[in-house]
């Protein structure tokens, strides 16, 4: 039989990556609501940290930010704690996010998608954060 997903963020940041390179390869983005609905995380204010784990990971590997795919119903852009490139620039990433070929690399696995960035050399002043919203919004893209 095949063995479950764990009920941990790294695992939780997993099965968001695999969503969101679907998403990438559909030049797709998803809000908050359906991704947590997707991986059955139970509401999208618990998606902040599987989020700043993906985003570690892609800054770590220099590739772009794909968690810039999640985003707020209302506004389209992803929640204001989503700080892996300014505002403006969420259009041209997300650009580089659909344009880059997701399935050319392994995923990373449960171990790289670590909590603390010291082991991904990720410095204390580098940006990683990655936030869901504020509040739970019933809309689904």
């Amino acid at each position: 039989m095949a063995a479950p997903f764990p009920s941990t963020e790294p695992a939780w940041g997993l099965r968001a990556y695999l969503i969101l390179i679907g998403c990438a390869a559909d030049r797709q983005t998803v809000n908050y609501d359906a991704l947590a609905r997707r991986i059955k995380r139970g509401g999208p204010n618990l998606l902040a940290k599987p989020l700043a784990l993906i985003t570690q990971w892609c800054q770590h590997h220099s590739l772009p930010a794909l968690a810039s795919l999640v985003v707020e119903q209302a506004t389209g852009l992803p929640a204001p704690g989503f700080a892996a490139v300014s505002k403006d620039e969420i259009p041209r990433e997300q650009e580089r996010v659909w344009a880059f070929d997701w399935y050319a690399i392994f995923p990373p696995t449960i171990e790289e998608l670590v909590e603390t960035p010291m082991q991904l050399d990720i410095g204390p002043n580098d940006k990683v954060r990655s936030a869901a919203p504020k509040s739970t919004r019933t809309a689904e893209r």
